[in-house]
């Protein structure tokens, strides 16, 4: 029996959850029975990573991006059906706001017998110009129709979706954007590591980790740090990541009373070593699907400080591993942050271990793996060669 082409297409492969998911699923999908392929917008940080996978066949499509470019947006949908026209998937598989829908007509066009998106998150959101929100969500609704199936990361997005009529008459499921546990079980708290990110002996340690943008709210993170380490100030506050809001942040930082208990440490990949050496992370995001720092926050024992919103609500237990604040209220944060390292919060085992079943990345392939099979096995046949 021959093995079932799957393309996956995604806009950019930056360090982010999305990004990292799809690559460890294209690495680690059954070669036995599926083949697969991945397609992406250039000038991420992980293209050499993608690009040295082994097995998997990787091509970049170079007017693929992030921002709304008629022309170049027009020539990038051009350019996935001629790939997609070479290629003869069984199945295609997008991430992201912009590969999922150009993603997704370009699969119809080139009648691609089943076509499923991952909603990682939503590239609309309440804080938009209205006009452009219903713009966002008509294309949405438009990809949907051309779509087979839809995946969630969480139960709310679902929810959201179905009121916005973007599910359409395509089936649809929840699969967590999962986690790898071991490393994140395994890592150690060590004095020499916390030295080496500025953490002092006695300080306790805050950080924030994520990619910097207006989604992520960096700058509430900014000056809660400054109300925390006035009244605490052996508190030091560890921001990690990088992106496009960096400049505002740093520029802001450095005029919080205590800058020198504020550190951005860019982005870093040795994720379960850093949070093994925290106290607390904290989020204070807009609007998410469901961010997988804070199942791995909660896996390796640190509590967590985040927005109450979306699919944060799902993963955030209020005295089990962190605490809800309100988005847009560094005074909240703050108070929150406060009491949780006054009182040396800790993150409930028993939390723990169900968060480890539910989030764990393997797990999340063999769920994909099913899906695919089955989906593939109600479909038209392929005409690849």
């Amino acid at each position: 029996m021959p093995r079932l082409r799957i393309v996956h297409i995604i806009t950019k492969l930056e360090l982010g959850g999305a990004q990292q998911n799809t690559l460890y699923t294209v690495s680690n999908l059954n070669r036995s029975v599926f083949e697969p392929h991945l397609i992406s917008g250039p000038g991420g940080i992980l293209d050499d990573e993608a690009s040295a996978l082994k097995d998997v066949a990787v091509r970049f499509c170079g007017e693929l991006s992030r921002p709304i470019r008629p022309v170049a947006d027009y020539q990038a949908y051009q350019q996935l059906r001629e790939q997609l026209r070479e290629i003869k998937p069984d199945i295609v598989h997008t991430h992201s706001s912009k590969a999922g829908v150009l993603g997704r007509l370009a699969a119809s066009a080139e009648k691609v017998p089943v076509i499923i998106h991952t909603y990682h998150g939503f590239g609309f959101h309440r804080y938009q110009n209205a006009g452009v929100f219903k713009l966002y969500v008509a294309l949405e609704r438009e990809a949907s129709r051309r779509s087979h199936h839809l995946i969630f990361v969480s139960k709310e997005n679902r929810k959201w979706a179905a009121e916005l009529d973007l599910i359409q008459k395509c089936s649809d499921s929840l699969i967590r954007s999962g986690v790898e546990i071991d490393p994140l079980l395994q890592a150690q708290r060590t004095d020499a590591f916390r030295e080496q990110l500025g953490i002092p002996r006695k300080g306790q340690a805050v950080a924030m980790i994520a990619c910097l943008k207006p989604q992520k709210d960096p700058l509430t993170f900014v000056e809660a740090a400054d109300i925390v380490t006035r009244k605490m100030h052996n508190a030091k506050f560890l921001l990690i990541g990088d992106g496009e809001m960096a400049d505002a942040v740093l520029k802001r930082a450095a005029k919080i009373r205590y800058a020198h208990n504020f550190v951005h440490l860019g982005w870093r990949r040795e994720i379960p070593e850093i949070l093994a050496n925290l106290d607390l992370v904290v989020l204070p995001s807009l609007w998410e699907g469901l961010p997988r720092v804070i199942p791995e926050a909660t896996i390796a024992g640190v509590p967590v400080i985040a927005s109450n919103i979306d699919g944060i609500r799902e993963i955030i237990f209020e005295g089990r591993n962190g605490a809800l604040a309100e988005p847009q209220n560094p005074q909240d944060f703050a108070e929150n942050i406060l009491k949780a390292l006054d009182e040396e919060w800790k993150v409930d085992e028993d939390l723990s271990r169900v968060i480890q079943h539910e989030f764990d990345i393997r797990e999340m392939v063999r769920q994909q793996e099913s899906l695919y099979l089955k989906l593939a096995s109600t479909a038209a046949p392929s005409t690849k060669t």
